[in-house]
């Protein structure tokens, strides 16, 4: 799921390019349903990714969509998508954790001996 992301990225990234209209269409259905994936991953997880790609989601809805006539507010839109995309794969980045040198612990400890109990 993690590169379909960087895809839809990218794809976002593209369009803000001058395209013919039927990039634009395949992008409402690509954007609209990796954010509907995510949503239903977040759906009890982190409520920001959950609320900002249901946002995204209504923006880039095929099927009832919403049409903005002017280009300059589309290209800012997508730059934004394409960025929240990229956030979204590096939070999916597992981290690498720095070893920790080991010690081995040679602290004895007192084991109860139970034969020396004293029972009344």
């Amino acid at each position: 799921m993690k590169y379909l992301v960087i895809i839809a990225a990218l794809f976002c990234f593209i369009g803000i390019f001058e395209l013919p209209y039927n990039y634009y269409l395949f992008l409402r259905i690509l954007v609209s349903f990796m954010a509907l994936i995510i949503i239903v991953n977040e759906f009890r997880g982190r409520s920001f990714w959950f609320l900002t790609f249901l946002f995204i989601f209504i923006i880039f809805n095929p099927v009832f969509p919403i049409y903005l006539y002017l280009k300059p507010f589309w290209i800012i839109i997508e730059a934004l998508a394409g960025l929240l995309f990229s956030y979204y794969f590096y939070t999916l980045i597992p981290k690498k954790k720095e070893k920790e040198p080991e010690t081995i612990d040679i602290k004895q400890q007192e084991i109860p001996k139970t034969r020396d109990r004293i029972i009344k």
